[in-house]
């Protein structure tokens, strides 16, 4: 091989019909509150892929055996409604055809085609959310498709939503979350795990990269401070090979790359992305 694609997530050299996994990020950011910039993350996040290694000595499995495409950018040409509607279109396209969508943002509010398209798909299903903030704002702005409001937005199409790594929100946010998800301030444990496994349905996972401490990821548009470290979040990844039957997507948002340093966040995205796909491979 004389030339390389850099532009692609690292091993996914697959073409869409031939895949299992399906990469593609959707670089919006018009609805951040404090420091924009997410718009850039899924180009970033790509980039940094190629520092990493393909094989994952934890898991003793290598992205190299997925079948791996890499679908670019949705376009976001066009208002908010515009692009939320294209970009659920192309996630439930993915998933129609039997593959597994892996989304990278963006801010958050990117998650809500996710989630629609999972409805129209599957159903019924679950939402793991790792998160610092609640996410579950009525509105925000005056916007109903804040992203402060995804997950608000997304009990409109499931009930079985479990927050993890919660620490920041307002007393509403917090109220609404106490009576209808399960929300926490911790990563999962095992007991999470088989109370998500008892419900048997399929399982889509939503990760904001500030769900992890500044110190490690200043690359994000609202960093929170008394957050995890990468190892804590991935070791509790580790926790879903016990659900990796029941994964049909997962989306990293919020990767802002402005604000980093050296890459660190991109690299960490991106690292989280290798583990993800390999936790969820059923071969």
């Amino acid at each position: 091989m004389y030339f390389e694609d850099y532009s692609k997530f690292i091993s996914a050299y697959e073409d869409f019909e031939n895949s299992k996994y399906v990469i593609f990020g959707i670089p919006f950011d018009a609805t951040t509150s404090y420091k924009p910039g997410a718009r850039f993350g899924p180009d970033e996040v790509r980039g940094a892929s190629w520092g990493l290694e393909t094989f994952s000595p934890i898991l003793k499995k290598d992205l190299i055996d997925l079948k791996i495409c890499d679908k670019y950018n949705i376009s976001i040409e066009g208002n908010q409604e515009t692009i939320i509607n294209r970009a659920y279109l192309a996630a439930k396209n993915i998933m129609e055809n039997g593959k597994v969508p892996v989304m990278i943002g963006g801010e958050h509010s990117v998650t809500y085609p996710m989630i629609k398209a999972v409805k129209d798909v599957y159903s019924d299903f679950i939402i793991i959310h790792f998160d610092a903030h609640c996410d579950l704002r009525n509105s925000y702005n005056g916007n109903e498709q804040s992203h402060a409001s995804v997950i608000r937005r997304s009990y409109d199409f499931t009930k079985d939503i479990f927050q993890f790594g919660i620490r920041s929100g307002d007393r509403e946010e917090w109220e609404f979350g106490w009576e209808n998800t399960n929300i926490s301030m911790n990563m999962p444990t095992k007991t999470d795990i088989e109370k998500i496994k008892e419900l048997n349905k399929p399982i889509y996972i939503t990760i904001d990269i500030d769900v992890l401490d500044p110190a490690f990821v200043p690359g994000t548009g609202t960093p929170e401070p008394c957050g995890f470290s990468p190892k804590e979040l991935i070791e509790s990844l580790y926790l879903l090979k016990e659900l990796k039957d029941r994964i049909v997507g997962f989306d990293v948002v919020e990767v802002s790359p402005h604000y980093d340093l050296g890459k660190i966040t991109s690299v960490t995205a991106a690292k989280i992305i290798r583990e993800l796909m390999l936790i969820i491979d059923r071969q």
